[in-house]
């Protein structure tokens, strides 16, 4: 998962990167403005996109914190015998 939105934000750089060139070339003021308000859109995707990518990576690393304390906790245990009650029985 994270590896295909990380090649998703990567793809979306690349199009915004590429866009911003091609709105410095326009040269008709209401192109060069729809191009900008485009990018402006791409650029919150982008945003939203990272803010879930770090989220996830979050959950991820709290997940997996959680998992290495309760094998912590596992390993710290202490086995401790003791009788609980005795059983004497005859065969007649």
């Amino acid at each position: 998962m994270k590896s295909s939105m990380e090649i998703e934000l990567k793809e979306l750089d690349k199009e915004i990167k590429c866009r911003k060139t091609e709105a410095k070339k326009i040269l008709n003021l209401e192109e060069k403005v729809t191009a900008h308000r485009q990018i402006k859109e791409m650029e919150k995707k982008r945003n939203t996109m990272r803010l879930n990518l770090y989220q996830s990576q979050d959950e991820v690393d709290n997940r997996k914190e959680r998992l290495i304390d309760e094998i912590e906790a596992r390993l710290k245990q202490k086995v401790e015998k003791s009788e609980l009650f005795t059983v004497r029985w005859k065969l007649i």
